[in-house]
């Protein structure tokens, strides 16, 4: 389902989604959240990879705010459904994707947005890319953001940017351990098209399998992640006999 400020791209194996709001950053918001779990729900067993694009000079500022008025006084259950619970349905889409989803990030990634970049297997970066958890800023705990985070990102890493707000370059996100790679600017499309290239010569099965293994293995003991491994490895080579 592609929107107005969601664009949706089928080619052939290779699925891009790409935010559309470049007036505001790319802010997201619940429609934005919907065509983009709908997109990465409904994949056909063709689909080898799915990137994740921004149009306009920043990836995306972050959300545009769901809160209602405060002389509203919601209860916890209308916030939990309004506030909360849309951008954990998005984390949770994109991580439980079957494929590699590659993340091409530009610019501002701030809240939501450094949520994405990290919830995503891959993220490339240009050089001139920022990364930022800034909703204590506002004195919110940052709570929905992180859990996109833990388990794919150190945790004092996490607990760094959160607590101190502190804005990442590009160098510094790499070696914080947030983003996968760094890149100039002006090849930033040219690499990501590359890395696209070099995962689409691989089968389906192959990619679903190594998806699989990143997903699963990390909360496994040492001989289960040796055993679950095996049998990808073994499912995945049977299907070419």
């Amino acid at each position: 389902m592609s929107g107005p400020h969601v664009l949706i791209e089928r080619n052939g194996p290779l699925v891009d989604i790409e935010l559309n709001r470049p007036e505001n950053g790319n802010l997201i918001d619940a429609a934005m959240s919907e065509a983009i779990i709908e997109a990465v729900s409904t994949l056909d067993d063709d689909v080898k990879l799915v990137r994740i694009l921004s149009s306009g000079p920043d990836f995306c500022k972050g959300r545009q705010s769901p809160m209602p008025p405060k002389d509203a006084k919601p209860s916890a259950e209308t916030l939990r459904r309004v506030v909360t619970a849309p951008p954990l349905a998005l984390y949770d889409a994109l991580k439980a994707v079957r494929v590699p989803v590659v993340s091409v990030v530009r610019g501002e990634a701030l809240g939501v947005g450094c949520a994405l970049a990290g919830v995503c297997d891959i993220a490339l970066a240009s050089d001139d890319a920022v990364f930022q958890i800034h909703e204590m800023e506002r004195d919110i705990p940052p709570t929905l953001v992180m859990s996109a985070l833990i388990g794919r990102v150190p945790v004092k890493t996490v607990a760094h940017m959160v607590l101190s707000r502190v804005k990442l370059c590009a160098s510094e996100a790499l070696h914080a351990g947030l983003i996968s790679q760094v890149v100039p600017a002006n090849s930033l499309n040219a690499e990501a098209d590359a890395l696209a290239e070099m995962l689409l010569g691989c089968s389906a099965v192959t990619l679903r399998a190594v998806k699989q293994f990143l997903h699963l293995a990390p909360e496994m003991p040492a001989s289960g992640a040796s055993g679950f491994a095996a049998h990808l490895a073994a499912t995945a080579l049977s299907a070419r006999f």
